[in-house]
């Protein structure tokens, strides 16, 4: 019986270590938007860079839903590194930096170029208001945008990262290194993988087609990150071609079933042996 028991436990532990990964794709970001949407890998690539964060209530984004000055505040904070334990004080730091006027109310377009852009974008409606999903699509197109000689990018902290084919994936000490045209870079500790999957092995001779690095030396204040060398900064952003799209379904959830089934059976031995 106690050994039953001790494998029962061990199969348990490994069914919550297949399914929990520090990697975030397409296919865990957000409860409520499928992996197949149309703006999915934009999302993953505004939360990679912090310009896309949670609502402090659950793992949902609403994106259909206008955005609150209260939560553009709050993703402010994680944007620019300022303190905040949680949802609100977070939005509360934001508004003592004057990134925002107040926390009530919904998000101009105005308010948005003020914060972000340093009031350089030429707008057409200023004092609309926006759902999260045109805040996606506005960020994207004006990510790079040139604002005095940085870009937002650079003034979250990061910076672009490499190109071309994975050569090898190497995995040592709970760390993963990509090897990328036969250059080795190493991913942060939690990386956005554009990828059908968050199995790392399974990226290797896939091409990465966009990548940005985090670096350290971004600020609360509107500082660019300075040019560090590659053994200084690791991947937070690594976007994989997309080829004909994969079932990762079947293969994510393969192991997970296969060990749930062993637990039953188990279960079903021990009872008829009582």
């Amino acid at each position: 019986m106690k050994k039953i028991m001790m494998l029962v436990a061990v199969c348990f532990l490994c069914v919550i270590q297949s399914v929990e990964a520090h990697t975030v794709t397409e296919n865990n970001m957000y409860e409520d938007v499928a992996p197949t949407a149309e703006n999915a890998q934009k999302i993953l690539l505004l939360n990679s860079l912090g310009l896309l964060g949670y609502n402090g209530q659950d793992m949902k984004l609403g994106q259909d839903e206008n955005l609150s000055r209260m939560e553009f505040a709050a993703w402010l904070a994680g944007f620019f590194h300022l303190e905040g334990d949680n949802f609100e004080q977070q939005a509360n730091a934001s508004l003592q930096e004057e990134y925002v006027s107040s926390l009530q109310g919904d998000l101009t377009y105005g308010e948005l170029n003020a914060a972000l852009f340093h009031k350089k974008l030429k707008l057409d409606k200023p004092e609309a208001t926006l759902t999260k999903a045109q805040y996606i699509d506005f960020i994207v197109e004006h990510l790079n945008e040139d604002m005095g000689g940085h870009t937002l990018v650079q003034m979250g902290g990061f910076m672009e990262g490499p190109t071309g084919v994975i050569d090898d994936v190497k995995t040592a000490d709970g760390a993963v290194t990509l090897t990328i045209d036969g250059k080795d870079y190493l991913l942060s500790g939690h990386p956005r993988i554009s990828a059908q999957t968050d199995n790392a092995e399974e990226w290797a001779g896939k091409r990465v087609e966009l990548s940005y690095f985090t670096t350290s030396n971004s600020s609360h204040g509107h500082h660019h990150a300075e040019q560090q060398s590659n053994d200084e900064a690791a991947l937070q952003y690594v976007q994989l071609e997309q080829t004909v799209a994969e079932d990762n379904t079947k293969s994510k959830w393969l192991m997970p079933a296969i060990i749930i089934a062993v637990l039953a059976i188990l279960a079903l031995l021990f009872l008829k042996r009582k």
